[in-house]
């Protein structure tokens, strides 16, 4: 493997913003990062679940490429996820994140031709690596929505031969003991990324130093407050405060998915459009009921502001 640093902190994984017209609309990405950095998060990352990637098209995935590339710094990495279900797209994708200085990439398993064993996994991935020798390369690890779950382990004992450039995984699962044997594996060599909010307490607990999530756009402090606690050895209050994302995080469910976490933003001050289709779009009075719930959570004392 390369010799990359390994991530800590938090990571966005950033909404994609929408004009009204229902188009990409990039003159927000200097407002959304900003915002981060001054909450103290050590990136972006971009075109994933949460910025519907697989809803955009290749030449609007170039757009955000592009508008988020200025913003990547030292202190403030911006990651593309380049693929997918399409490994030529991937490619070039990957070659444009390299292009134009990002900090690296990554890749879900393919979801719709399925891999059925890691060396499958691994003839998709490599091309897409390869394309971005200079950049750390992550696994994005996502089995509830690839619906492809292999041996994470596996892929590591095989990966280090074949993908030089290969960072770690963002592991989005549940699975506490895969990730803790990935986070061990090789006397630690890969950088593993905690990928389920609600249950980022867990992660810290088993090991997890750097974490990639969408909720992270709107209540950061929430979080840094987790791991503060934790740090402290208040595990109670680490659990307390868990207990917040874990009520704002089932408000997805009721109100709508990914659509959710748009409204919330604007809530927060920064409106970023309808989610495509079929995504769930909030009404209005939706919007009200979903603001008075997430007041209910205590949310607003760690609500970060766009305005």
């Amino acid at each position: 493997m390369a010799n990359h640093e390994k991530i800590t902190g938090l990571i966005a994984a950033t909404f994609t913003p929408f004009g009204k017209d229902g188009e990409v609309d990039t003159s927000l990405v200097p407002k959304m990062t900003e915002t981060l950095q001054h909450y103290g998060l050590k990136g972006a990352f971009i075109c994933g679940s949460t910025g519907e990637g697989p809803s955009l098209l290749f030449e609007e995935k170039i757009q955000l490429i592009r508008a988020y590339a200025p913003f990547q710094a030292a202190d403030f990495k911006v990651m593309v996820m380049v693929g997918g279900t399409n490994q030529k797209e991937a490619v070039l994708l990957a070659k444009e994140a390299q292009k134009v200085g990002l900090y690296g990439i990554s890749a879900t398993a393919p979801y719709y031709f399925r891999p059925g064993s890691v060396e499958q996994l691994l003839e998709y991935l490599i091309p897409l690596a390869g394309a971005a020798p200079e950049l750390p390369f992550y696994f994005y690890h996502i089995p509830l929505l690839t619906q492809v779950n292999l041996s994470m382990t596996g892929l590591l004992e095989q990966v280090r031969e074949k993908i030089p450039n290969f960072a770690g995984i963002k592991y989005t699962h549940h699975d506490l003991m895969e990730f803790n044997r990935c986070l061990r594996q090789f006397d630690g060599e890969f950088d593993l990324l905690w990928g389920w909010d609600e249950t980022f307490l867990a992660g810290l607990s088993m090991g997890a130093k750097g974490a990639v999530g969408s909720t992270y756009n709107y209540m950061a402090p929430l979080y840094q407050k987790i791991e503060e606690a934790l740090d402290a050895g208040n595990r109670e209050k680490a659990l307390d405060l868990q207990q917040i994302s874990i009520d704002i995080v089932s408000l997805y469910a009721k109100y709508g998915g990914m659509a959710t976490g748009k409204a919330i933003m604007g809530i927060c001050g920064l409106q970023l459009g309808q989610c495509r289709a079929p995504g769930v779009q909030l009404s209005p009075s939706s919007i009200k009921s979903l603001e008075k719930e997430l007041e209910s959570t205590g949310f607003l004392e760690y609500a970060m502001s766009y305005r």
